[in-house]
């Protein structure tokens, strides 16, 4: 399909058809499609496959150029009552899906496809699955993108309804997060959009603080967001978290495993992982030798988020200044090895003691 010219629905509806029929096993077969029946047009294409043992299944597609994560949830609800009292599967089909709206649909138990190639199709009788990955924008949509949840003004207002359990004016949240009120009404409404914020007189709230929390770790990850430079102190973490506790004429948050440890305890951290507003400045004060091979401290220099990683910072019990857990959550979501399973469990205890560490 060519990206110049923006596809119709029927366009979308012939793509689909053939993404199908190029990524069906072997031994399956794409019978016929047929367009629905004017008087019960209850879907926009059936798709008939037929299996290895001559069953076959029906494909029920809705068409449509795009899905918003807002819609997915009332989209279910349309249509599994459409398919109702049926053996048929309903497919969503779009010209394109975001990967938080491809995400709701397989949370909701909906397969999908969209006109890039990205496919997930999943029959349980006769079984078949299928999936694949097609474009990460869509490529027919000009202009401004849609948006996305990383850059500064998009750090600030997210850390400000993770930290705070509040309903918002813009007005308020402008104030505690430092964003500018242009740049707030963009962010909530990509929030909006996304089903992470839902608006209710003039006042924001947050949907569930996780989904947020995610959302933004995935699009504003600590190697995209910083400078990252790595160290060695041979004397090994606890004298280098001495040193970081003694203060320091800049700011400094501790972040990662070591920061993890002061709410719930994983496993001995290997490494410290510590946000500051000058690699170069702290690498020479804390007496730290640079080292790529195996590093026992990271340093982060915040390259677009301005000072989102130093707020709500408070004291270890060691005395060093630790991130909020938001923040720690996050950076250990996009950490290597064990370091997202970490970040799961940091959550687990987030969910369990909100009261903690949101703030009214």
């Amino acid at each position: 399909m060519a990206t110049d010219e923006m596809p119709t629905t029927a366009d979308v509806g012939r793509r689909v058809v053939d993404l199908l029929r190029e990524r069906l096993p072997e031994t399956w077969k794409l019978r016929d499609t047929t367009a629905p029946d004017r008087n019960s047009p209850r879907f926009d294409l059936s798709i008939r496959l037929e299996g290895p043992d001559g069953r076959a299944v029906r494909l029920l597609a809705d068409v449509k150029q795009v899905v918003e994560r807002r819609d997915v949830a009332h989209l279910a609800g349309q249509l599994r009552s459409r398919a109702a009292g049926s053996e048929d599967t309903p497919v969503v089909a779009a010209r394109y899906m975001s990967a938080s709206v491809r995400e709701a649909l397989a949370q909701a138990g909906l397969s999908y496809v969209d006109a890039t190639g990205n496919m997930r199709i999943t029959v349980d009788s006769p079984a078949l699955f299928i999936s694949d990955r097609g474009q990460e924008r869509d490529p027919w949509r000009k202009g401004r993108p849609r948006g996305t949840l990383s850059g500064e003004p998009a750090a600030r207002v997210a850390r400000a309804l993770l930290d705070y359990d509040r309903r918002w004016s813009v007005r308020e949240l402008t104030a505690t997060s430092g964003a500018s009120t242009g740049a707030a009404y963009r962010v909530l409404e990509y929030m909006q959009r996304e089903a992470l914020v839902v608006k209710g007189d003039r006042r924001y709230r947050v949907t569930d603080w996780e989904q947020l929390l995610r959302a933004w770790s995935r699009d504003a990850s600590f190697q995209k967001t910083t400078r990252v430079t790595t160290y060695i102190e041979p004397r090994g973490l606890d004298a280098f978290l001495t040193k970081v506790a003694q203060g320091s004429p800049f700011p400094v948050a501790v972040t990662g495993s070591v920061a993890a440890t002061e709410w719930a305890t994983y496993a001995p951290a290997k490494a410290a992982y510590v946000y500051v507003s000058s690699i170069h400045e702290a690498s020479e004060r804390w007496g730290l030798r640079p080292n790529a091979a195996a590093p026992n401290v990271i340093l982060l220099e915040p390259r677009t988020i301005g000072d989102v990683p130093f707020r709500n910072t408070t004291p270890a019990e060691g005395g060093y200044p630790v991130a909020a857990p938001a923040q720690v959550a996050a950076d250990l979501l996009n950490g290597p090895g064990r370091e997202p399973a970490e970040g799961q469990h940091l959550i687990d205890w987030m969910r369990a003691n909100e009261e903690r560490w949101r703030h009214a």
